[in-house]
C-alpha cells in the first residue's frame, strides 16, 4: 500500500487491512505515527479535545470515526482493548511521535538526532543495522524463549497449586459433613502449604526453556493464565485424589487394620495425600496433550533436589514428628502401598491426556485465517462445571456409603 492510499481511509478500513499491511510505501513520519497508534492503541487521542488537536477545524461527533487514526473508545471497542506488540526504528526528529507510540522504539545513536534517541527505547550505537541481525535478534530470541518459559513455569506452577487446593479444602470439608475431625490438622497443612507454595514454585518455576516454545503463536496481553488444558488436568487429578482420600478414609481403617479417625489412620491419608502431590508434581510438568513426566530431568537439577528433599522431609515427619505434628510411625509395606497410591497419580496424567483439549484460539495473538473464531457463550459455564465436578463425584460418594450405612 503507498501512503496516499493510507491516508485516505476510514479506522474501520484500516483494521480490515493491518493483518494483510507487509510493506507501507511513499509513507511519511505521519503515517508510521498514525500506524503504531492503530496497532497498539500508543498516544490514541482520549477525548475530544485530544482528537481535535490532531485535527484543527474538524467536527468531532461528524468526523470522529472517518479520520485517522480514530479515537481511544473506538478503539478500544474494536479489538477488547488489547492492541499489539510494535517495535518502531527512526533516526529522523519527525520519527520521535512514533518512536514514542512504539511498545519498543530503536534509534541510531551517530546519525540519530537528539529528538528520536530520547523518543527510542534502545539506541544502536554504531547505527549498523547488521548489529540488530547479529546481536540484537539472537538476544531477542533468547528473550523471548526466556519469557514464554517464563509464562509457561507460571502455569505449571498454578496447576499443580491449584490441585492441592481443591483437593485439600474439599476433604476438610466432606469429613466435618461426615462427622469426623479434619484428617489434615494444623501442621500437616502447613507442610502441604509448604510443599505447594515455596517446593512447588522452586521445583517448577526454575524449568528450563525448551526449543519447541518459539514454534508456538505468542499470547495475547489478556491471555487467560488457566486455559482448558490446564483446566482438564486439575480437575481430572483433583478427582482422583479426592476419590483416594475418600476411600482411606471410610475405608482404610479395614484396608490396614488400624482404628477408625485414629492418628495412625490419618497419618495413612496425610502420608498417601502427600505422595500424590509429590508425583503430580512430575505430572504437572507439562500442561498440554504431550505426556514425558520424567523429560530432561538432568538439566532440572532444583526439581530433582526438591522432590528428594520432599520425600526426605515427609519421612521424618511421619517417623519422628510424633505429638507435634499428630503422626504415628507406618511400616515398610504401609510406606510402600501409600506410596504407591500416589504413584497412580502417572498413569492418571496419561490418561487424562487422551482426551485432548485445544487452547482457545482467541488466546492467542495474530492472524491464523480468515474466519473470525466465534467466542463460545457457554465457557464460563463449563469452567464451572469442571470446578464442581470433584466436589460432586465425592459428595456422591458421600451419600452412597451413607445409604449402605443406613441398610
Amino acid at each position: 500500500m503507498i501512503g496516499e492510499d493510507f491516508r485516505k481511509m476510514t479506522p474501520a478500513q484500516l483494521d480490515e487491512v493491518l493483518p494483510r499491511l507487509q510493506v507501507l510505501a511513499r509513507s511519511s513520519p505521519e503515517d508510521k505515527h498514525i500506524l503504531v497508534q492503530r496497532l497498539n492503541g500508543g498516544l490514541m487521542p482520549q477525548n475530544e479535545a485530544q482528537w481535535l488537536e490532531e485535527h484543527p477545524g474538524k467536527n468531532y461527533m461528524k468526523h470522529r470515526d472517518l479520520l485517522l487514526p480514530g479515537y481511544y473508545e473506538e478503539w478500544a471497542a474494536s479489538r477488547g482493548g488489547v492492541g499489539e506488540v510494535v517495535g518502531v526504528t527512526g533516526d529522523g526528529t519527525n520519527d520521535g511521535p512514533a518512536l514514542k507510540a512504539a511498545d519498543v522504539g530503536l534509534s541510531m545513536g551517530i546519525s540519530g538526532t537528539d529528538v528520536a534517541k530520547n523518543a527510542s527505547d534502545i539506541i544502536i550505537m554504531d547505527d549498523n543495522f547488521s548489529s540488530i541481525v547479529k546481536y540484537v535478534s539472537v538476544r531477542f530470541v533468547k528473550a523471548v524463549l526466556w519469557g514464554r518459559s517464563v509464562f509457561d513455569n507460571i502455569r505449571k506452577f498454578l496447576q499443580f497449586q491449584l490441585t492441592v487446593n481443591v483437593v485439600a479444602l474439599t476433604i476438610t470439608f466432606l469429613s466435618a459433613v461426615a462427622g469426623y475431625k479434619p484428617p489434615l490438622n494444623a501442621v500437616m497443612m502447613l507442610w502441604v502449604n509448604l510443599i505447594m507454595d515455596t517446593m512447588g514454585a522452586l521445583a517448577l518455576g526454575t524449568e528450563p526453556p525448551a526449543d519447541t516454545l518459539l514454534d508456538r503463536r505468542p499470547y495475547k496481553r489478556d491471555a487467560s493464565l488457566i486455559n482448558w488444558p490446564m483446566w482438564r488436568n486439575i480437575m481430572i487429578q483433583a478427582t482422583y485424589q479426592l476419590g483416594l482420600l475418600l476411600f482411606l478414609l471410610k475405608q482404610g481403617p479395614a484396608v490396614f487394620d488400624c482404628e477408625d479417625g485414629s492418628t495412625h489412620h490419618f497419618t495413612l491419608l496425610f502420608n498417601a495425600f502427600v505422595f500424590c502431590q509429590i508425583f503430580n508434581e512430575f505430572n504437572a510438568r507439562e500442561i498440554g496433550d504431550t505426556f514425558n513426566p520424567f523429560r530432561n530431568l538432568s538439566t532440572s537439577p532444583m526439581f530433582l533436589a526438591v522432590i528428594i528433599f520432599t520425600v526426605i522431609a515427609q519421612w521424618f515427619i511421619v517417623e519422628y514428628g510424633g505429638d507435634f505434628t499428630q503422626t504415628a510411625p507406618l511400616t515398610f509395606d504401609e510406606w510402600k502401598i501409600t506410596s504407591l497410591l500416589g504413584a497412580v497419580s502417572i498413569p492418571v496424567g496419561y490418561l487424562m491426556r487422551q482426551f485432548p483439549i485445544e487452547e482457545d484460539p482467541d488466546s492467542f495473538a495474530g492472524i491464523c485465517d480468515d474466519v473470525p473464531v466465534k467466542k463460545s457463550k457457554t465457557g464460563s459455564f463449563l469452567k464451572i462445571t469442571l470446578f464442581l465436578l470433584p466436589v460432586v463425584a465425592a459428595g456422591a460418594y458421600q451419600l452412597y456409603e451413607a445409604s449402605i450405612a443406613n441398610a
